[in-house]
């Protein structure tokens, strides 16, 4: 069971400053993730773990609240805060399945890009007069490409395995199997995918937090103060 209150305070109260401030962040950085491949590259898996810590404060700070609303006098603006209250969870989990498939499909499946001057010799290709590497294998620090003869898939993208069997030769650094990723195309269709989803889900989250936290603020101070200074 969790201490409801803590030095006088209710939890609910403490467990509100989390949520409205993980969630708006988690959105930002899923939308970020989704448009800015150095962004999304350098955060990795946090964005979608910000998101998880976002989405388990909502029942937290729910049950907290259900707490509280039990020992406070029931207004019509209390009772609108409960209601709006209760529509968070299916935004936070979402957020967090669209951070997390956000992440998963960049580490694994996604094509990558590659520079120009990052790409390496295509295997099978003729080697330079005086290269001691065997036809069919990848220089030793170049990119590996694969059987298909199509551009490496990976470069300066730290997430993109080499492609195709491993491979072990004399003199030659090994490749390692690898993950297939999907095609250009495809993936460019999934990504745009993303990005919709990232800025619908992220948006609906934000306005969901500032609707709720605007209803509490209104059950709390409305008609509490004088809008005129009080005589000490």
């Amino acid at each position: 069971m969790l201490p409801y209150e803590v030095n006088g305070l209710p939890l609910h109260i403490l467990l509100v400053h989390v949520v409205v401030i993980v969630l708006p962040a988690a959105a930002l950085m899923t939308v970020l993730g989704a448009v800015w491949p150095a962004f999304r590259r350098r955060l990795g898996v946090l964005t979608p773990l910000v998101a998880l810590i976002g989405l388990v404060s909502v029942p937290l700070a729910t049950n907290a609240g259900e707490w509280l609303e039990a020992r406070v006098t029931s207004t019509p603006l209390i009772q609108a805060h409960v209601a709006l209250g209760d529509t968070l969870l299916p935004w936070a989990v979402g957020l967090f399945l669209v951070s997390l498939g956000i992440w998963v499909w960049y580490r694994w499946f996604a094509a990558v890009r590659v520079p120009a001057e990052g790409r390496g010799v295509r295997a099978g290709s003729p080697r330079p007069a005086g290269s001691l590497v065997p036809a069919g294998f990848a220089a030793p620090g170049t990119p590996a490409a694969d059987s298909s003869g199509d551009e490496p898939l990976h470069g300066d993208d730290p997430y993109a395995p080499l492609s195709g069997a491993a491979t072990t030769t004399p003199g030659v650094r090994p490749t390692a199997p690898a993950r297939a990723r999907v095609g250009r195309t495809t993936s460019a269709v999934v990504s745009v995918a993303w990005i919709v989803l990232a800025l619908v889900v992220s948006t609906g989250t934000v306005v969901k937090v500032v609707q709720i936290g605007e209803s509490g603020s209104s059950a709390v101070w409305q008609g509490s103060f004088s809008t005129d200074p009080v005589e000490g």
